[in-house]
């Protein structure tokens, strides 16, 4: 069950029909508002006509947001833009507009705390702020607010005064500890929860018999005559690029990118995750994560990637499907999905396999959430450790710019596109970064162009050392 950092978003396309005057359709993320009839999506300026409605998506579940309106229109709001667009001054004259507020305007996820919340109880009940998942938390009276108990607590049956019914104490959380949540965005981009269901972290007999699925069999490289060694996961071999530089450089960036609570977890704590990073031979641009904190880095991503900031945000995306246990998830979701099928009647041939592609064919817009959320808290991580987090939306790109369909991972669709990821992370550095002291923050070094050096020359020349090429 691996995480692909190109297994992005079906997002944003073009259509045209004529060389100058076009007709064009364009997904992606608001960057820029002026007004409610003029915004703008990355270097696409967009007009509408006052009197110009706006559609809704349906939301998964049959639900809508019907009081959303043309002003609410917001930086980071998802949408779909047809119409005409002029392409000497880039701008879009919209005949139609979809809104997209699924995950952007209607929340409904599931996160780790970043820290723990700031809530106090008065008369009419519990107010305050949650953080988690790269995004304030606001909560009322109003907001349902629970503990769970996790499988273990249940089993040990310890009396709990804080979970008692009608009862909750923000004292009995700590960072080890999953929030569920549902809620809608404010005009000032805070999510105002409505559910919020707090569990402690644990690993059940499921996921770990999904760890161990995915233990790594290595057989290391011959650093000496730059020989590639083996890296066996599942039923997938990768071949470990011969460079000790190369490896330890990317090992302990890394490991540099990993939360402080996970790496301060104690050895031998089932919540801890021993990260393994490995950088193998192969010309795409991607990064691969499996649920046990194996990751791997595509040697194409050198030819890509133009600092090691931009690297840092690759792999702390990575490290956050992790951490956020999205592989799990996933397969908790796919599961609930195929049961939802069988209830209703529907046949499912061929057995789990097949009905997780049937699943999965309905519920992109899930791995989008998943998505996003590792974007999120890429950016968090990525500052935690003094990176320029401007650089995350720049990689992507770097990745339009030097990426053909030829070195794209096979799980894209010729429709995906990567400005639609850069839009999304141009909308969450808008609108939760503005403060943010650049000046004290690194973008590069020196040691990133050199393994790039290291790990190009050595595709070009194969077997030849690294060090004499081009001598």
């Amino acid at each position: 069950m691996a995480r692909c950092f190109a297994s992005g978003m079906l997002s944003l396309w073009l259509l045209t029909t004529s060389a100058f005057a076009r007709d064009l359709t364009i997904r992606g993320f608001v960057t820029a508002v002026n007004s409610p009839t003029s915004f703008a999506i990355d270097d696409y300026k967009i007009t509408r006509a006052r009197t110009l409605p706006i559609d809704l998506d349906d939301q998964p579940g049959g639900g809508s947001l019907a009081t959303f309106k043309p002003e609410d229109i917001r930086v980071g709001t998802e949408l779909e833009v047809n119409g005409q667009y002029d392409e000497t001054s880039r701008e879009l004259t919209a005949s139609s507009i979809r809104v997209f507020t699924y995950d952007t305007v209607v929340v409904n996820r599931t996160a780790l705390l970043e820290r723990l919340p700031s809530l106090r109880k008065g008369d009419s009940g519990w107010t305050g702020v949650v953080y988690a998942d790269g995004e304030r938390i606001t909560v009322s009276p109003a907001t349902a607010l629970t503990l769970k108990p996790s499988r273990a607590e249940r089993l040990n049956a310890v009396p709990d005064k804080t979970s008692a019914a009608g009862k909750f104490n923000p004292h009995a959380l700590n960072l080890d500890t999953f929030l569920h949540y549902q809620g809608v965005r404010q005009s000032d981009g805070t999510i105002q929860a409505q559910k919020v269901e707090f569990e402690h972290v644990e690993t059940g007999n499921g996921e770990a018999r999904m760890w161990r699925r995915f233990i790594p069999t290595v057989t290391g490289p011959d650093y000496a005559n730059f020989r590639p060694g083996d890296l066996r996961m599942g039923w997938k071999t990768y071949k470990i690029v011969p460079s000790r530089e190369a490896q330890e450089y990317i090992s302990r960036l890394g490991n540099s990118l990993v939360p402080d609570h996970q790496k301060q977890l104690p050895e031998g704590d089932p919540r801890k995750i021993s990260f393994r990073f490995f950088l193998v031979e192969n010309g795409g641009f991607n990064a691969v994560t499996y649920p046990n904190g194996v990751i791997v880095v595509y040697s194409g991503v050198f030819d890509v990637l133009e600092n090691e900031a931009q690297l840092a945000f690759v792999l702390s995306h990575e490290i956050s499907h992790v951490v956020e246990k999205h592989a799990w998830q996933q397969n908790e979701y796919y599961r609930s999905e195929l049961i939802a099928l069988r209830a209703a009647g529907v046949l499912v041939p061929g057995g789990l396999r097949w009905g997780n592609q049937r699943a999965a064919s309905n519920s992109s817009q899930y791995a989008r959430t998943l998505e996003n959320q590792s974007d999120r808290v890429a950016l968090e991580w990525m500052l935690a450790a003094r990176y320029d987090i401007r650089e995350a939306p720049q990689s992507w790109r770097a990745v339009s710019r030097k990426t053909t369909d030829s070195l794209m991972n096979p799980l894209w669709s010729i429709r995906d596109n990567y400005t639609s990821r850069r839009t999304y992370l141009m909308a969450e550095l808008r609108n939760n970064y503005r403060g943010v002291n650049y000046s004290k923050l690194r973008k590069d070094s020196d040691e990133f162009h050199h393994v790039a050096d290291l790990v190009q020359n050595f595709g070009n020349g194969r077997k030849q050392n690294p060090a004499m090429a081009g001598n």
